[in-house]
């Protein structure tokens, strides 16, 4: 919790052990320390520990809790790329694993310098490590990913319904008619394909449609640096970079939109579409994992990689305004319907909680 890398997986999370804590249970989370962040900490009643790095974390989770397992009656092991491998040695009435995603994509895109010597062996591994995982109940917040596992022989797998903390609006007023107003929201991060959506909105542009984007968030600066490297060389002089912004800030800027681009190639669930559909924004995306079950309508999607087509599904669904309407209520009714409580309530159910 509080990691600079932290994001919406790590918010569900947060999300959940909040509410596990109001109701009287005792939640430790542990994870990766930072410069500057402190062993021990707590946040909303969360008891919070950091010890070790992105490469050594597991082996200090190890070293940790396989000596007091007698002080823990659950234990989740949060896979995030890279498990805990807690089914070597958590007892397996005690253990279970919540995972948002396969990272597959990821190892290429994300791995850095040296690091990305070892991508293809992470690529390779992973099927394999996550084999462990087949006597192991989890969570996850798409069925897309319960699909993916079910391939993999990890089949004891719980889809429970994604949360958001954002608070929809109250009533949907009316977008204005003017001219589209694109969004593209999330951490500037190679593994979201953000250039894909600059490269979509240049499409939109050059079909005579005048257009604007808003990128927000924050993250990589040199992946930002080679964003607004391509936004020059193309000549997209209505591209503005916000950087990382307030949630009020973020709020107002979906509020505004009129069509959020989603260009990851894999999720396990789309969060800041759902934050865009509660401020009633609708989004167009990838036909890929969790991308397909956070925008739930195939019209909406292109094939992955295609900006090109995303392009289009975009312009499409503003040029009609009669179907733009009906996106977009059933977007903000959806986004209604999904808050901490019931996913707090559907962890409890598949943990056993009293």
């Amino acid at each position: 919790m509080g990691h600079p890398a932290a994001g919406g997986a790590e918010a569900v999370t947060h999300e959940v052990l909040r509410r596990f804590v109001a109701q009287g249970h005792d939640v430790t989370a542990f994870g990766g320390a930072w410069p500057g962040a402190s062993g021990e900490d707590e946040l909303d009643g969360v008891r919070i520990l950091r010890d070790g790095t992105q490469t050594t974390v597991h082996a200090k989770a190890w070293r940790r809790f396989r000596r007091r397992l007698d002080s823990y009656d659950r234990v989740i092991d949060q896979i995030n790329t890279i498990p805990f491998m807690t089914p070597l040695y958590v007892p397996a009435d005690r253990r279970f694993f919540f995972i948002h995603q396969l990272a597959r994509e990821y190892w290429w895109r994300e791995t850095r310098g040296g690091m990305r010597l070892l991508a293809p062996v992470g690529y390779a591994l992973e099927p394999l490590y996550l084999r462990i995982y087949r006597d192991t109940t989890g969570l996850t917040v798409s069925d897309s990913t319960r699909r993916d596992l079910a391939r993999l022989g990890v089949r004891d797998v719980h889809v429970v319904p994604q949360a958001i903390s954002t608070e929809a609006l109250e009533e949907l007023p009316p977008k204005p008619r003017g001219p589209l107003r694109l969004l593209v929201a999330g951490r500037l991060t190679p593994a979201k394909f953000i250039e894909e959506g600059i490269s979509a909105f240049a499409e939109i542009r050059a079909g005579g449609t005048g257009a604007v984007l808003d990128v927000i968030g924050g993250g990589d600066d040199a992946y930002r640096s080679r964003l607004e490297r391509q936004v020059a060389e193309q000549g997209l002089d209505d591209v503005r970079f916000h950087g990382h912004v307030s949630e009020d800030e973020k709020y107002e800027l979906m509020r505004a939109a009129h069509v959020q681009l989603f260009t990851s190639h894999r999720e396990g669930w789309g969060l800041v579409v759902s934050e865009a559909a509660a401020m009633g924004t609708p989004s167009v995306g990838y036909d890929v994992p969790g991308v397909r079950d956070s925008i739930a309508d195939a019209s909406l999607l292109a094939p992955c990689g295609n900006y090109r087509a995303l392009a289009r599904v975009a312009k499409s669904l503003w040029a009609d305004s009669d179907r733009y309407k009906r996106v977009r209520q059933a977007a903000w009714a959806r986004a209604q319907t999904m808050n901490g409580d019931a996913t707090a309530a559907a962890f409890a159910d598949v943990l056993r909680l009293d």
